[in-house]
C-alpha cells in the first residue's frame, strides 16, 4: 500500500504525528502486519529527499538512532498508546507491528478516502 502512503504525503512536509496514518497505510497494505524494518524502509523511501538531509541522520540525544528512525518510533508509540491502532509487542511479537481492530478500521477509512480522491481527480 505504499502507493496510498505516497498519495497521502504528496506535496506535504511532515510532523511526527503525520507519520501515524502513513505507518497504518504501510502496515495495512501488508495484510495488517509488518516488521519494523519493513515499515522503516518504506517510510524512508517515501521521504528519501527529506530524510537525506544531515539533520535526519544526526543521532537523537537520548537514543543511538538517527532522527528519522526516532521520528518513526515516536509515531508508532503514539499510534499504539494514544489511539490503540497498533498491538503491543507481547501480542504481535518483538519487531512486528500489527494493526488492532481499531487500526484496521482506520486503515480502511484512509484507503477508502484516498481511493475516492483518486476517482474524483
Amino acid at each position: 500500500m505504499t502507493t496510498y502512503a505516497r498519495n497521502y504525503i504528496e506535496g506535504k512536509k511532515y510532523s511526527q504525528d503525520d507519520l501515524i496514518p502513513i505507518i497504518l497505510l504501510i502496515i495495512g497494505g501488508n495484510s495488517g502486519r509488518a516488521t519494523k524494518k519493513y515499515v522503516e524502509e518504506k517510510i524512508y523511501d517515501l521521504f528519501r529527499e527529506e530524510f537525506s538531509k544531515d539533520l535526519y541522520h544526526e543521532k537523537v540525544a537520548n537514543a543511538s538512532v538517527p532522527r528519522w528512525q526516532h521520528d518513526i518510533a515516536w509515531a508508532r508509540a503514539r499510534a499504539k498508546k494514544l489511539h490503540g491502532y497498533i498491538k503491543a509487542p507481547k501480542e504481535s511479537g518483538r519487531g512486528i507491528w500489527e494493526l488492532t481492530f481499531q487500526g484496521q478500521h482506520y486503515y480502511k477509512q484512509l484507503a477508502d478516502k484516498l481511493r475516492q480522491l483518486k476517482v474524483d481527480a
